[in-house]
This record gives C-alpha cells, sequence and structure tokens, in this order.
C-alpha cells in the first residue's frame, strides 16, 4: 500500500508540472510577438521550454512531489488524533483503574488496531498494557511508553526522508540549470549578438529564480509538517501517561 502511494503522489507530481508547464508555454505563444511584462513572466516560469523552460519543469516535479507527500504526512497525522475522539481511554476525573480495567484496556485497544491497524495509540495502549500486566510496574510501563514513542518518531523520520531530499533537489536543478545557461551564454559570446546573450544569461537565472522561491515556499510546509509530528508524539505520550499510568491503583 505504502509503495501505491508513493507512485500515485509521483503521477499527481508529475500531472501538475505537466499542466503547469503547458499553460507556461501557452501564455508565451499568446504574449511572444510583443515584448510585454507578460511575455516575460511565462518566460521566467518556463515558458521557452526548448531554451531552458525543461529545467523550471523539473523544479516543479519535485515541488509537487514534496508537496503532495507532505499532504499526505499531514493527513495522517489529522486521522491519528482522531483516535483521540474515540475513547480509547477513560478522561474523567477521579476515575481509578484496577488491574482488572487494564485487562479491559488491552482488549479494546487490540479490537480497535483491528479496525485501523496503522493506530499508533492504540499500538501503544496495547503494549503499555500487556507491559504492566507482565510487569505490575509502573515504572516499566512508563519506559516502554516512551520506548514505543522513540519507535514511532524515528519511523516518522524515516518516512519523511523522500521529502527531505525532494526540498534539498529544488535549490540545486535551479543552480544547475543556471550552470547550463552560463554555459550556453558562453557558446554565443563570439556571436556579438548582445540581445541574444543577454536573453541567455536571463534565462540562466531565472531557473535559480524560481527554484529559490519553490524551495521558500516548500520548507515552511516541511516546518509545519515538523511540528505537527513532534506535537502528535508529545500529546499522545502525555494522553497515555495522564490517563491510563496515573489512573493504575495498585
Amino acid at each position: 500500500m505504502f509503495l501505491s502511494k508513493k507512485v500515485l503522489s509521483l503521477l499527481m507530481a508529475l500531472a501538475a508540472s505537466l499542466l503547469l508547464i503547458f499553460l507556461t508555454v501557452l501564455g508565451l505563444e499568446v504574449f511572444s510577438e510583443d515584448q510585454s511584462a507578460s511575455a516575460r513572466f511565462f518566460t521566467l516560469l518556463g515558458g521557452d521550454f526548448l531554451g531552458g523552460g525543461y529545467i523550471q519543469f523539473f523544479t516543479y516535479f519535485a515541488f509537487f512531489w514534496s508537496f503532495i507527500e507532505i499532504l499526505d504526512r499531514l493527513k495522517m497525522i489529522r486521522n491519528e488524533k482522531l483516535a483521540y475522539r474515540d475513547k480509547l481511554l477513560p478522561t474523567k476525573e477521579k476515575i481509578l483503574l484496577l488491574p482488572a480495567d487494564v485487562m479491559e484496556i488491552q482488549l479494546k485497544a487490540s479490537e480497535y488496531e483491528k479496525k485501523r491497524p496503522y493506530s499508533l495509540l492504540a499500538s501503544v495502549i496495547k503494549k503499555a498494557c500487556l507491559k504492566f500486566r507482565s510487569s505490575k510496574s509502573i515504572p516499566e510501563m512508563i519506559e516502554i511508553i516512551s520506548i514505543q514513542m522513540e519507535i514511532n518518531k524515528e519511523k516518522h523520520e524515516s518516512d519523511q526522508s523522500n521529502i527531505r531530499y525532494l526540498t534539498w533537489v529544488i535549490p540545486s536543478i535551479g543552480f544547475i540549470g543556471t550552470v547550463l545557461g552560463i554555459s550556453k551564454a558562453l557558446t554565443v559570446a563570439g556571436s556579438e549578438d548582445m540581445n541574444l546573450i543577454t536573453s541567455t544569461l536571463g534565462i540562466a537565472f531565472d531557473t535559480t529564480l524560481i527554484s529559490l522561491v519553490l524551495s521558500i515556499i516548500i520548507m515552511w510546509f516541511v516546518h509545519l509538517l515538523q511540528e505537527e509530528t513532534d506535537q502528535l508524539h508529545a500529546e499522545m505520550k502525555e494522553y497515555v501517561i495522564e490517563n491510563l499510568v496515573n489512573r493504575i491503583e495498585i
């Protein structure tokens, strides 16, 4: 299922990039006759595809791919937070849990995990209850919760490795476009056609400008995702300790 999601996000990013570059090429064709600001704008966005706009296409592809994956991770976090509504643990005040109650909570978490096999909250609760039933030790129960939360956090970090790579790729593609553009400008420098030289250099620096702007945008979403991920694990740990560990009466 994870592989299918990867392929789906890749295809969606490809479709969005193709659509955007098609619109820019079309826009440049419309305004190509007059040397207006509109023509320059569409050239900046990659409208001159064969003249260097293909670099913007690859930049868009990396941007949309990372953006779609970030949205997918944020959706997973939002769905994970919905588990609090199912009240796997008692949240009312003055409720104490006996060992028999811990067993019932474990069974409830196990049943919930069958319905939602990727629920982190149900998994943590089940493992914490199993540890208490085997050791009858609150400190060991807290320890297994902390360990499991660290494992979950590491898994999330691993799942986001492709996003981190793509955010690095975006500005790198822009710099590659600049190098290629400068190299092309040097090859036509002998023609003494200043309009050709300046236009070539303009396209070269356009790739860097677009990549840096997109990089700034995507980094904001990356930091938002990191914040939401950290908050999820912190809130989950607090929820389990407050409503399970602190309520057990030995």
